[in-house]
Order: structure tokens, then sequence, then C-alpha cells
């Protein structure tokens, strides 16, 4: 029969930063968002030229030029659902503010 093992010392616990004492090393949410704004900008300009070139008989694949159009619509569709959702947090932030 083992003997059981010791229970191990607690880690210590990080200090807090004082408030206003900027923390985070990565992209901040405002870069985050800029960018993914950025990417639904792209993905529409790409379906744009896509529909483009096959209008205009540059292209005769009709499955590139629908998935690009659809993938347009799915990140246009993304971005006003993480708009919604953002409100939705800001509204309530609001009010318990209140």
């Amino acid at each position: 029969m083992d003997p059981l093992s010791p229970i191990a010392a607690p880690r210590p616990i990080a200090p807090i930063a004082p408030p206003g004492t900027p923390t985070a090393t990565g992209p901040g949410f405002a870069t985050m968002l800029k960018d993914a704004l950025g990417q639904v900008q792209k993905t529409q300009e790409d379906a744009a030229a896509a529909t483009t070139d096959f209008v205009t008989g540059k292209t005769t694949d009709v499955a590139g030029t629908m998935i690009a159009v659809e993938r347009a619509n799915i990140t246009l569709q993304l971005m006003l659902q993480i708009r919604s959702e953002l409100l939705q947090a800001y509204q309530e932030i609001q009010r318990m503010q209140a």
C-alpha cells in the first residue's frame, strides 16, 4: 500500500496591477476589430472581382465565383452578428451603471 503524498505548497498569486496600468502585451481590442473589418472588406472585394470576371467572360468557373460570393456573405453576416452582440453588451453595461 502506497503512503499518501504530502500536499504541495500553494503557488504564489501574481500581484494585480493598479488601475490605469496597461497589462496587455498583445494587440488591443480596437486593433483586432480593425483587422477583422479589413478582412470582411477584402472578402467583399474578392467576391466583386470574381463576379466581374465571371460576367465579363474572363473565367467560366461558376463554382469558384459562387464560393467567393458565399464567403463574402457569411463573413458579412458574422460581422453583423458580432456588432449586435457588442451593442447588447454595451447597453447592458450602461444599464448596470445607471
